[in-house]
């Protein structure tokens, strides 16, 4: 079912094409691996916070109890919704709601997922970022479980090879690692494009004219991206 979704949506104009944007991302497949190998989705109730269009959602709603994906954008959720209604699923809500005061009950989740969405929060060009991100974890340990695990996604660089993280980012990055207590891996979640000239398309349109003109140069379908995994389980003591 849906609920809450709003009509007054900024993000209509781009969720199709953000859309097919990220179904060419990961064709190893290395997200799944690597969120089924630190947590075991079965049976488990499960938020999605920052679901865009669902490839978090999506991956583990098949296996999970029950899934609610929250994000900012109805029209991001729409889409959400259209995907688990197509593969048949009942156990899963869409909610509009900013991160910082989630519409969850104390402790109704088993794991947590984030994924390429905190970020917006944690950019050190927010002059409030630490006091948001330390909203965001507070919430976050609201909602989970004891036992329960955050796993957080965001990204390292994208057209890149090896970990490139954006400065912006990096206070962030160094909070999860520091005071939050979060582990941390680095996976590659490369794109693999219909075509040269797609690749080259999307990924000016989403990541910048210098990104665009580079793999216009390199003229290859295969874009390189690395992305930071970090998760916590709740062990008893508070995350914040």
């Amino acid at each position: 079912m849906i609920g809450l979704l709003r009509n007054d949506d900024a993000y209509g104009h781009i969720s199709t094409p953000y859309d097919l944007l990220i179904s060419k991302e990961d064709y190893l497949n290395n997200i799944p691996k690597t969120l089924f190998g630190i947590c075991d989705f079965n049976g488990k109730d499960a938020a999605d916070l920052g679901a865009g269009t669902g490839r978090l959602t999506t991956l583990v709603a098949s296996l999970a109890h029950s899934v609610v994906a929250v994000d900012s954008a109805a029209d991001m959720l729409r889409k959400t919704a259209s995907k688990l209604t197509d593969l048949g699923l009942t156990n899963w809500r869409a909610v509009v709601s900013d991160y910082r005061r989630l519409p969850l009950d104390d402790r109704s989740v088993d794991v947590v997922m984030a994924g390429w969405s905190i970020c917006y929060a944690g950019s050190s060009n927010n002059p409030g970022w630490q006091e948001d991100i330390r909203q965001v974890m507070r919430e976050i340990d609201r909602v989970l479980r004891p036992n329960g695990t955050v796993i957080i996604l965001e990204t390292l660089g994208t057209g890149q090879e090896t970990p490139m993280p954006p400065e912006y980012l990096l206070p962030y990055y160094q909070a999860l690692e520091g005071p939050y207590g979060f582990q941390h891996t680095a996976i590659r979640t490369d794109y693999r494009f219909d075509s040269a000239e797609q690749a080259e398309q999307l990924c000016r349109d989403f990541f910048g004219d210098e990104a665009g003109d580079r793999i216009q140069q390199e003229g290859s379908a295969i874009v390189p991206e690395c992305t930071g995994v970090w998760w916590r389980t709740k062990n008893g003591e508070p995350i914040v």
